[in-house]
């Protein structure tokens, strides 16, 4: 019953912005890049979408065994996986029942889910390998051969969903495993070491496996998804590492508050055996990593502290810790109740207030730019779409976001004709890059520019860009309605294309978000239960389970040939995703019953003797 109530509230949660704004489009900057790979990984496999290959199969199977397309799919999935993380983080710490009474499983949960809400907004591979890596560990926890393997295939699977989280997982794992290996006096295969090398190489493998699998087809589609990724790509490592540093500063204080790192110490003496060990671990790993990213510039260190879920966990110790020095129980719920609420509120309070980066407007407006250019050029013809802003952080914002949503409005077949050129319209027009005095922006219009490909191409402004009269002076630039330009003339109205994309009801989010969670739930239950041994902790976690498997299922159906969002083949993935957990189960209660009935049998002479 408890399972039950925190996981209906932490859905409420993650629903709150849509059922308080009714957006039709899921919160967060990332939203248009997995709507691209997804619809590109449709229509011409995986390999086009190859960074984070898990991503597109899990989403695509959604929307072909729900039917709510690929916005339904995506924010279903988005809005399911908090919670899903939530009560995996309650699975672990519960353990058997023994690792810590109802007031502590329950504070992680909660603590946990709060703080799956900083990885909430868009950033859905990030979730998936979250979740999956909680899963991984409530199962290592259990301290079973059969529970280990479990875990490197939900490993497996998270890693091909996000390849970079991956290295800081299999880091932290790697830290416990040599911890426990000192710990015991040397390396068993049946010891807690053991059972983590197990799990971190059948990942590993798995991961690898995958990673070459991936690449089979045709080429991964070029272009950054990103301002940090460009910045990278055109070696402006200072303004990178600038920015880094600038977001850490900026956010920290919400990533660990007070309360939350002082009540985490506290933990730390509460803490035992393997929970202790990967969660201490798991913290190291975190310092450096902060410590890392911010000397080096090489990735944002904020992030480190958005996947550090170890904080809430230790937390949850910390206050079971303060209620034992408490003593009385009347005194012991009400003060864990005050902490929990006080962490808990700002980082929901930020939630409630999150939106989304695409707007029905926008996608309107891209969509119609789309159909123009079907209509009006072949394959292959340069597609050019204007951004400007003459703020530099918005701009670079601007160039990466026009190119994710124009890939996500095109058809598949013209994604790589995508071109984004950050500048004015007339300054594309006299074929030069527009220049405002800003190294980052100067160079960033410069790159851009060099992008495009010579010979005849069809450029398109969209948005409050053409309110300039100025603009639309520009030679060859007409306008085909209030926000959209194009320098193809001759407006005429056109129909629509198969597969556009569309926004979707509110209503439909918030369906599709309780049907997602609850197949989640079903698919995964087996697994979970074969690897952690009792229904409760297996129906908390199960949704954690799930979803890996699932992608990991689904990517290897597609790369053997299933189209992607096929329903028929979807259906497929989901039974046999969740077929298979729960033939696990019913060979392990056969193989119990088994091993007990030969001790029944040598009974009855010494009985009948007697």
């Amino acid at each position: 019953m408890l399972v039950g109530v925190l996981g209906a509230a932490l859905i409420r949660v993650f629903l709150w912005p849509t059922l308080r704004h009714a957006y039709p489009f899921p919160v967060g900057p990332d939203v248009p890049v997995y709507l691209w790979w997804t619809r590109v990984a449709e229509y011409g496999g995986i390999s086009m979408a190859s960074e984070r290959p898990g991503a597109p199969a899990l989403i695509g199977t959604l929307q072909g065994v729900l039917g709510q397309g690929v916005v339904g799919a995506l924010a279903g999935l988005q809005y399911a996986l908090g919670p899903a993380i939530g009560l995996a983080a309650a699975a672990l710490a519960r353990g058997r029942g023994r690792t810590l009474p109802r007031g502590g499983w329950l504070a992680a949960g909660v603590l946990a889910g709060a703080w799956a809400t900083f990885l909430g907004g868009g950033y859905v591979s990030n979730l998936v390998f979250a979740a999956a890596f909680l899963a991984a560990a409530a199962a290592l926890a259990r301290r079973t051969r059969r529970a280990a393997v479990v875990a490197a295939v939900v490993l497996g699977g998270g890693a091909l969903t996000h390849p970079g989280f991956f290295v800081v997982g299999a880091a932290v794992l790697g830290v416990t495993g040599l911890w426990a290996a000192v710990h015991e006096g040397g390396f068993e295969w049946r010891s807690d070491a053991g059972r983590v090398a197990t799990a971190l190489g059948g990942a590993l493998a798995i991961f690898g496996a995958g990673l070459a699998a991936a690449q089979i087809g045709p080429p991964r589609v070029a272009g950054e998804t990103s301002g940090d990724a460009f910045l990278r790509h055109t070696g402006q490592l200072e303004a990178l590492r600038g920015s880094y540093l600038d977001r850490y500063l900026d956010n920290w204080r919400r990533y660990s508050p007070f309360m939350t790192t002082a009540l985490a110490l506290t933990g730390v003496f509460r803490a035992h055996g393997f929970a202790r060990r990967f969660l201490l671990s798991w913290a190291l790993v975190t310092a450096a990593g902060l410590a890392f990213g911010a000397a080096t510039g090489w990735y944002p260190p904020d992030r480190a502290l958005m996947f550090a879920f170890c904080l809430p966990l230790l937390a949850a110790f910390g206050l079971v810790l303060l209620g034992e020095w408490l003593g009385r129980w009347w005194l012991a719920w009400p003060v864990g109740i005050v902490l929990v609420a006080l962490i808990v509120a700002p980082a929901v309070r930020d939630w409630r207030d999150s939106f989304p980066y695409m707007s029905s407007d926008e996608v309107d407006h891209m969509t119609l730019a789309a159909r123009i250019a079907v209509d009006r050029s072949h394959p292959g013809t340069p597609l050019v779409y204007v951004a400007d802003s003459r703020d530099p952080d918005e701009a670079l914002f601007l160039l990466t976001h026009t190119a994710n949503v124009a890939r996500a409005t095109v058809p598949p077949d013209r994604v790589n004709d995508v071109r984004v050129f950050l500048g004015s319209p007339s300054d594309l027009a006299a074929g030069h890059a527009t220049v405002i005095g800003d190294a980052t922006y100067d160079t960033a219009s410069a790159w851009s520019l060099a992008q495009i490909p010579p010979g005849p191409e069809l450029t398109f402004v969209v948005g409050e860009e053409i309110r300039d009269p100025s603009e639309l002076a520009t030679p060859g630039l007409t306008r085909w309605d209030p926000n959209v330009a194009s320098s193809e003339g001759s407006p005429t109205a056109l129909g629509p294309q198969p597969g556009e994309l569309t926004p979707v009801p509110a209503r439909k989010i918030l369906a599709g978000t309780w049907r997602t969670f609850l197949l989640l739930l079903v698919l995964g239950l087996g697994w979970s239960w074969f690897a952690l041994g009792d229904v409760a902790s297996g129906v908390a976690a199960a949704p954690a389970f799930a979803a890996p498997i699932l992608a990991l299922t689904a990517f290897i159906l597609e790369r053997l040939g299933a189209p992607l969002a096929s329903p028929a083949w979807s259906v497929l993935a989901c039974a046999l995703s969740g077929g298979l957990g729960y033939a696990l189960v019913v060979w392990r209660l056969l193989d119990e019953r088994r091993h007990r009935e030969p001790g029944l049998v040598l009974e009855q002479p010494a009985a009948l003797d007697a």
